[in-house]
Formats: C-alpha cells, structure tokens, sequence
C-alpha cells in the first residue's frame, strides 16, 4: 500500500512556503524528483509517513497537519480531486472521496452518511499506522481534516463550517483546531469524523460539469475495477486492513465490501493460490510485527488489540505465523532498528515560523 505521489508533491510544495526550498526540503524528506512527479506512482507508506515528523521537527509545531491542510491545493488528489470539481454539490463530491478515495491514500477509509439533520464524514485510519506511529498518524488526521474544510470552501465558494469535529487522540491545543476547522472538537473520541448541516449538503460545486464527472466516473471505475482484477489477494488485504476493529471482518463482510458474491471471491483467491484464511493470517502478522515496533505497546497489549483476550493463544498463532515467538521478533524487530537511520529526525539548515500561533504543545500520546 501506497500514498499517491501527488499528495507527497502539493505536501512539499504547501510545507515550503513555510521556510525552506522546495528541493531542499524534498531532499531531506529522502524522495527524489522522479519518484513523486507521476500521479501513477505510489509511494511507500511508512516513507511517506516519516514526511509528518520532519515537518513538525523542522517547525517545531506537533499541529503543522492543521496549517498545511488548510493550504493545501485540492489537486493534491488528482484524477479524485479533478471529479469532484465536476460533481454538482458537496454530498456528491464527499460521495466520490469515499468511493475512490483509497486510490490516493489507502491507509485512510472515508465513510459518508447522513443522520437527520446532519451529515456526517467517518475516517477510519488504518490499525498499523496509528498504533505503531502515532504521532505522524494524529499529523495526518490533522491534515486530513483541515484540507476537508479548506476544499469544500475552494468547491462551493462559500464557508462550509462543520458543527463539530471528534479526534481520537487526546486533547492538546485546543486552540489551534478550533482556529483552523471553525468548530468545537472532542479529544478522545471512538473515533475520527466531522460533522456538517446536511443543508450545506446540497450546496452546488462552482465547477460542476456533467460530461465532465461521467467521464472520470468511467476513467476511476475501470481503474479500481483492473486493481481488483490485477490482484484479489491485495485487495483483500486491503480491504482487511482498513476495517480492523479488534477483529477482521469476516468473508460475508470482506466480499460485501469488494463488491462481489462470496463464491467469486474465493474462486478468485483459489485462482491466486491462497484462501481468505491466509490473506487473514498475513495481516494479522503484519499487523503484530508493525505493533511489535513500537517499545511502548507490550506483548500483551499487542494480544489484546489483535483481539485475542488469551496470551499463550496470541503466542502459538505467532509462532505459526512467523516461526519465531514474540518476544524473538521483537528483539529482532529491536536489533534491526538500531542499523538503520531514524527517518524524519535531520536538522533543519534554515530557520522556521510556526504557523499556528495559539499553541505548540506536543501531544500527550499513550
């Protein structure tokens, strides 16, 4: 799974305005020019991770997520962006984000629905990130959020202010996300959203275009329509990945979300060579072994957000997995991190502002 290198680009190009070179600070962040001028190109999660950390350390501001999204050009998304500047209003362009967003970051799920009077916009982040890197995962959700209000003002022409914004990490500067999202928002929350008036709803795109939106409709559906076809095992893998609540989802559900009967899904995965219950498995140990990175989370702790309540059953599905114990990858997974180079810890050369003036307080992560 990958970011699209578009979204790496506009990240670049917003984060210069705010004290150093393009290419400057491109090099630092470790990507070269080519790697990130085609919109085709994905780059590797974890690289493109790291890119939040630099940021907040060069500018000394845990919220540069907040200042960047609200800069952020909607061209960030590319072909996704260019459709929903052609859907007739902001309920449909929302619509397409959560149909296609997974095209431009797959590590973030959008989920839009609407509940009386309200519309509500659910991101669901995925497990890994957020449990072995939370600080560039709460950086991202920032920006996330930001550029959601900063796009839906560029789209309409009008200040879309949400009711409410919720975060699942715990409160810190205040202040800053009530200057940039214009609402109240709550810490510690089940999870990320943003609520709307279901009125702004309807409100009409500036750049609605009929012939337009159909053709990118075509153009993305016969892209998401070959990813699948090029690969069911990964897109089953993601697809897992991304709705892992303590539990995966199970084969009824998996082949819901992949738009397919269950019998063509398994037909599909037979043809692959592997089974839903090894696609299963792999993420599972994926998801332990991306756990197991951070010293913070303990063996158990890991168990338990696996969702298994019994320690010595966690152990044996390891083993079987992995063909080593817990403990041993850890120490593995330790010894391997001390070779390489922290990513996003280079000093800065020039001098930064901090964009966002009320606070500069670092999180409190647990």
């Amino acid at each position: 799974m990958g970011l699209q290198a578009t979204v790496i680009r506009e990240i670049l190009h917003t984060a210069a305005t705010y004290g150093e070179a393009y290419d400057a600070l491109r090099e630092k962040a470790g990507f070269t020019q080519e790697e990130i001028s085609d919109s085709e190109q994905k780059v590797e999660w974890q690289k493109a991770a790291s890119l939040y950390d630099l940021l907040a350390d060069l500018t000394g501001n845990e919220q540069i997520g907040l200042a960047i999204g609200s800069e952020i050009s909607i061209s960030m998304t590319g072909m996704v962006g260019f459709m929903m500047q052609a859907s007739r209003n902001l309920r449909e362009a929302l619509e397409v984000y959560c149909r296609y967003g997974f095209m431009v970051c797959p590590m973030i799920t959008f989920v839009y629905r609407e509940e009386g009077e309200k519309a509500i916009v659910e991101l669901y982040q995925n497990a890994a990130w957020k449990n072995t890197y939370p600080r560039n995962a709460r950086i991202a959700i920032d920006l996330t959020l930001a550029s959601m209000v900063h796009h839906m003002q560029v789209l309409t022409g009008k200040q879309i202010r949400p009711l409410g914004a919720e975060v699942e990490f715990s409160k810190t500067a205040v202040s800053a996300y009530t200057h940039v999202l214009h609402c109240p928002v709550l810490f510690n929350a089940p999870l990320h959203r943003a609520v709307f008036s279901r009125q702004d709803m309807g409100t009409p795109v500036l750049t609605s275009d009929k012939s337009l939106y159909q053709l990118f409709n075509e153009i993305l559906g016969q892209k998401k329509s070959l990813q699948l076809q090029a690969s069911c095992r990964d897109s089953l893998k993601h697809l897992l990945l991304m709705q892992f609540k303590g539990q995966l989802p199970t084969i009824e559900d998996a082949a819901l979300g992949l738009n397919i009967t269950v019998r063509t899904l398994q037909r599909k995965l037979s043809d692959e060579q592997t089974s839903f219950r090894e696609v299963a498995n792999e993420v599972k140990k994926e998801l332990a072994l991306h756990l197991m990175k951070n010293p913070a989370v303990s063996i158990t702790e890991v168990a338990g957000i696996l969702g298994y309540n019994d320690l010595p059953a966690f152990r044996r599905a390891f083993k079987l997995w992995t063909n080593a114990t817990p403990k041993t990858a850890r120490q593995r997974l330790s010894a391997s991190s001390l070779k390489a180079p922290a990513s996003g810890q280079t000093p800065a050369s020039a001098p930064y502002r901090a964009p966002i003036t009320p606070s500069n307080t670092s999180p409190s992560v647990t």
